[in-house]
């Protein structure tokens, strides 16, 4: 016997997709929430009362409840129809007689569709005059039966309008996305502001848009099946590498609970070789201890007896043998010796694989010939630290710790001494920590206990001046063509705008290179003058071929450029770490020209000319904490200081030291309270008031024509200076 559709489909969905998931009933008035699950209209005002808001119980999603509260959600027709028709299966399934459902005496002969109810002859002719229902469509079991097997749709019942109640739903309005009876389409969505469809028309179109986006959702959900198989396969993996990584851990563990047992065992053993020797002694001792002590005491209780118990004539019969024994005993040695120093063990506060729990040492261990002082540096720079490692060896070499304290101190070149802390590192070595505070010779004499260990006074020299030549002439990696300007980077290497090779050129302080920048695309090749960096390390290359500032990234990745319209003949720039604002100078304009960070134009100031806040030829630029701005002013041979607000404050000459005034070009600001300045062949120092404080540099490290100039964040802090017709990089510790 074929299988009806309609009993097909109500197979395939089964009783379980007609069941509220709360009550885990037959849905009862259901209604569908917009992530399409279902639920019974009493249900949901249950939830609503505890909870206090409107949750899916299946996928947690919150929504509005919408005016008119629950029984304003939408129905789900469809859920309901399921229903009805699942009935349907359950009566056919009990027998092929059915009362009328309205008379319940005589037997049904028809169903109508609307009220899906069975009628009988009678209850039918009643039905079809009772003006409510004589719309309603009445099939006999036969007809009913063929439309199930042909046209199940049309046994579904006519829907009515919310609003107005005794009409069927015939139309959709497009512009409200909601089905309409004839009323609505007079009353509540008119034409022409509301654009209606047949509602058949409107369904099947709609049906057609549902089939591609169910074809997606099918895609969707094998995707989402996949990513759950390969999460579950994740989970797997990731429980059974927990699983290894732990046995790891655990043989670990018992790998090293074995060593220490093992090494427990060897200091045990060690340590009872070393005191055998000595136990026995001791043993020794007690037996002749107790020898001694049984004789005096022997012979005591004996003189005693005689002295209380003995007549005269007994007394001195034996006076001559007991006077005899009496000085024998008396000069018997019965003082024990101070013990000796023994040996000890010495807990390890931290953890190691061998020696995990510490060492046996003994002070008759430690041989001092045999310690050393390492690390010692040939020279250290002003204000950088050394480490001294100190190394303690018994008589054959081999590393021991020593029960004595190791001591430090120093003498300074002005002639003072300190004491100088001492770090135990706990495995025979200690470090001392030399700080070249001052310029001069110091003096590191290091001792244990009152031993002086061989090679001290330890002697280093602190050196301040220059320090380091980076670069020769040339356009490989680490070599210069007439370098301009330099900048510190976050990193703390030093970044050269290496103008003649048309690049940025980035070294360590020792003069490893360790990056180079080039710009391309530019109407010329780019000529980096000087670079400035921002606070959050972006670069601003001062291009003076294409008059422009190159803004990049660290790895030369180009964010933007700008001043093309301003500029005539940049030098100099300077960021300001309060505004951000980019400060160029320009020899051409004899100004100052303002940028924000992003390159909008804002303003300029100065002109040609002497007066202050004029210049001639401006050179380098940089500006301090507060937003105070110092700019080098070439042939007028001074240093230019402004307000935060670009007013001219003060001025001062740069003058050497001897009287003779130089050239300012590079300048450099040091914590708001030093400014150092790069002239025609001199490094010199000020104070930011313009009180000359010394010369950095000496006739004998050769300045020739020093242009760009920064300053490490060290303490006192190293000048880097490009030391332009000398095509190299010189760093000073003053």
């Amino acid at each position: 016997m074929a299988t009806s559709p309609e009993r097909k489909v109500l197979e395939e969905i089964g009783k379980d997709f007609l069941c509220c998931t709360i009550c885990l009933e037959q849905f009862k008035s259901p209604k569908i929430l917009p992530c399409l699950h279902t639920f019974c209209e009493q249900c949901l005002f249950t939830l609503i009362e505890k909870t206090g808001c409107l949750i899916c119980p299946e996928c947690r999603q919150l929504y509005q409840l919408p005016v008119g509260g629950v029984q304003a959600i939408k129905s789900n027709f469809f859920m309901s129809n399921l229903i009805e028709k699942f009935k349907l299966r359950l009566e056919s399934m009990q027998g092929p007689e059915t009362k009328c459902e309205a008379c319940q005496e005589y037997a049904a002969t028809h169903r109508c569709v609307e009220c899906k109810q069975y009628l009988c002859k009678i209850c039918t002719k009643a039905h079809r005059n009772i003006p409510l229902t004589q719309t309603h469509q009445l099939m006999t079991f036969g007809e009913y039966e063929i439309a199930k097997s042909t046209s199940p749709l049309t046994l579904q019942a006519v829907e009515y309008c919310s609003v107005h109640t005794k009409n069927e739903i015939q139309f959709y309005c497009e512009t409200c996305q909601v089905p309409v009876c004839t009323n609505c389409t007079i009353l509540n969505h008119r034409i022409p502001e509301h654009v209606h469809r047949d509602l058949k028309d409107a369904a099947d179109e709609y049906r057609t848009e549902l089939e591609v986006m169910v074809d997606k959702l099918k895609e969707k959900e094998q995707e989402a099946e996949k990513n759950k198989t390969l999460a579950k396969q994740i989970h797997s993996d990731l429980t059974e590498q927990c699983s290894r990584e732990e046995r790891k851990v655990r043989m670990k563990a018992e790998e090293i609970i074995m060593k220490i047992k093992r090494e427990e065992q060897r200091l045990i053993n060690e340590m009872k070789n070393n005191y055998k020797m000595e136990i026995k002694r001791a043993a020794v001792n007690i037996d002749d201890f107790e020898i001694k002590h049984g004789n005096i005491k022997s012979a005591r209780n004996y003189i005693e007896k005689l002295m209380h118990h003995g007549n005269a004539a007994q007394i001195l019969s034996t006076s001559r043998e007991i006077g005899k024994c009496i000085q024998q005993l008396i000069t018997i040695e019965t003082r024990q010796m101070a013990p000796r120093e023994h040996v000890i063990f010495l807990p390890r506060t931290e953890f190691y694989e061998n020696g995990i729990l510490g060492l046996l040492k003994s002070e008759y261990d430690l041989e001092i010939s045999k310690c050393t002082v390492e690390n010692i540096p040939r020279q250290l720079l002003k204000g950088d630290s050394a480490d001294l490692l100190i190394t303690t060896r018994d008589s054959s070499g081999k590393q021991v710790i020593p029960i004595q304290q190791v001591k430090a101190k120093v003498q300074k070149p002005n002639g003072s001494w300190e004491v100088i802390d001492v770090t135990n590192n706990r495995d025979g070595t200690h470090t001392v920590r030399v700080r070249g505070q001052l310029f001069g010779i110091y003096q590191v004499t290091i001792a244990i206990g009152n031993l002086v260990i061989p090679g001290c006074p330890v002697i280093i020299p602190v050196i301040k001046g220059l320090v380091k030549t980076i670069g020769s002439e040339g356009s490989a990696q680490g070599q210069f063509n007439n370098p301009c300007g330099v900048a510190i980077n976050k990193d703390r290497d030093i970044v050269t705008a290496d103008t003649e090779n048309n690049r940025l050129q980035i070294t360590n302080v020792e003069g490893r290179v360790k990056k180079i920048l080039k710009f391309k695309y530019f109407q010329k090749p780019f000529s980096p003058r000087d670079i400035a960096l921002s606070g959050d390390n972006i670069y601003y290359s001062l291009d003076g071929n294409n008059k422009q500032i190159v803004v990049s990234d660290e790895n030369g990745g180009v964010i933007g450029h700008f001043g093309q319209t301003e500029l005539r003949d940049p030098l100099g720039i300077g960021i300001n770490p309060v505004s951000g604002n980019v400060y160029v100078s320009d020899m051409a304009l004899h100004c100052v020209i303002v940028y924000t960070k992003h390159g909008e134009y804002l303003r300029s100031f100065g002109t040609n000319g002497k007066n202050p806040g004029e210049f001639n030829t401006p050179w380098g630029v940089v500006i301090g904490s507060t937003g105070m701005v110092f700019v080098a002013d070439l042939l007028n041979e001074r240093v230019q200081v402004f307000s935060s607000q670009d007013q001219y404050l003060y001025s001062f000459e740069c003058q050497r030291g001897d009287g003779e005034t130089r050239q300012p070009r590079g300048i450099a600001i040091e914590n708001d309270k030093y400014v150092y300045i790069t002239a025609f062949d001199c490094l010199l120092k000020f104070e930011s008031s313009g009180k000359f404080v010394c010369r950095i540099d000496s006739d004998r490290d050769g300045l020739n024509c020093p242009t760009g100039i920064a300053l490490t964040d060290d303490v006192p802090c190293r000048v880097v200076v490009a030391d332009r017709k000398n095509r190299c990089i010189k760093v000073f510790v003053q």
